[in-house]
């Protein structure tokens, strides 16, 4: 028997087994995590998600439920996809500056390339008009 009950095992007012599923990942020092938990999905939902993952795989999953069980409570409605939605209407914005960035870097180099090539214009020009004509005036 583990000393203390983990907070899923004390929530429900059984002993705690060494076995016990949830032990690991709700301590028995943090009872309201695990009655956030329990509260939007039940005990034995919770018990169920974690026996169908892989064992190195439990400790992410809490996670997510504490995250997700968390921002339901906050928002009952929309949940985390609030969150979800209002991040990726963000990352469209900031591609939406990218691609504008980048427009406008062509743009520069575009200015830059046609700009190196001017003085070789422009020496031609100024050949054409320091020169010596090609007739002379007679007076």
């Amino acid at each position: 028997m583990a000393p203390s009950a983990c907070a899923a095992c004390r929530s429900q007012r059984k002993k705690c087994s060494d076995e016990c599923l949830l032990a690991p990942h709700f301590p028995s020092d943090d009872l309201q995590k695990f009655a956030l938990v329990q509260k939007v999905y039940g005990f034995n939902n919770v018990l169920k998600m974690l026996k169908d993952v892989k064992a190195e795989q439990r400790a992410d999953v809490v996670k997510s439920l504490v995250y997700e069980a968390t921002a339901r409570m906050e928002d009952p409605v929309y949940g985390c996809t609030r969150e979800i939605h209002q991040l990726q209407k963000r990352i469209a914005e900031q591609e939406s500056k990218l691609a504008a960035t980048q427009a406008e870097l062509l743009d520069m180099r575009f200015e830059h390339d046609n700009f190196v090539s001017l003085p070789t214009i422009c020496d031609e020009v100024d050949q054409m008009l320091f020169c010596e004509p090609l007739w002379e005036v007679q007076i």
